[in-house]
């Protein structure tokens, strides 16, 4: 009975990963990069990470679901199933997650969401969050008036150049954690 539930979570990981890569096609390319025309997104190495990720749960599910003496219990199969959907998301996630940013419009594409876009002008907070952890990571949150929220983490490829972009056109008003900061 497991083994049936697992190629079901299989195929509909199948099917997830060939609507990210359409989804992907449907990204414009950015030609130039500029500190007035850029994008930001995930590095690929994510999406290395997830695909390692998902070959070891099908190996190990596909082991022990066809070589093992007994039928691994149901919490086996829904644990891995968890870890292979965490995985595909980090693939999907790479491929469809990218922030254009042309002079003062940026548009936002995500693999979840409809692409929306918006002006720097319409910004209404800006907050600058940094995690006091060992590798001292930050983020960048910013909602604007139509309540659309943008996250954007320092991991992401040209993350200072949006950091710069952000304190250079939104209003001094509407930055938090900003302070003491001259330059990215």
């Amino acid at each position: 009975m497991a083994a049936p539930v697992f190629f079901i979570f299989l195929i509909l990981d199948a099917v997830l990963v060939l609507l990210s890569f359409i989804q992907k096609s449907r990204i414009p390319k950015t030609s130039k990069v500029s500190d007035e025309s850029f994008a930001v997104m995930l590095p690929e190495a994510v999406a290395i990470i997830g695909a390692i990720g998902a070959l070891v749960c099908l190996a190990v599910v596909i082991g022990f679901t066809f070589f093992s003496a007994e039928q691994p219990h149901w919490i086996f199969y829904l644990t891995y199933g968890l870890f292979l959907w965490g995985s595909v998301y980090l693939i999907i996630k790479t491929q469809t997650f990218k922030v254009v940013v042309k002079g003062k419009n940026v548009t936002v594409f995500s693999g979840f969401k409809k692409p929306y876009a918006f002006a720097f002008d319409e910004v209404v907070s800006a907050v600058r969050q940094i995690k006091h952890n060992q590798v001292k990571s930050e983020r960048i949150v910013i909602k604007t008036a139509s309540g659309k929220r943008l996250i954007v983490e320092s991991l992401e490829i040209s993350y200072k150049r949006f950091a710069k972009k952000v304190l250079s056109e939104v209003d001094e008003n509407c930055l938090v954690g900003f302070e003491g900061v001259q330059d990215f």
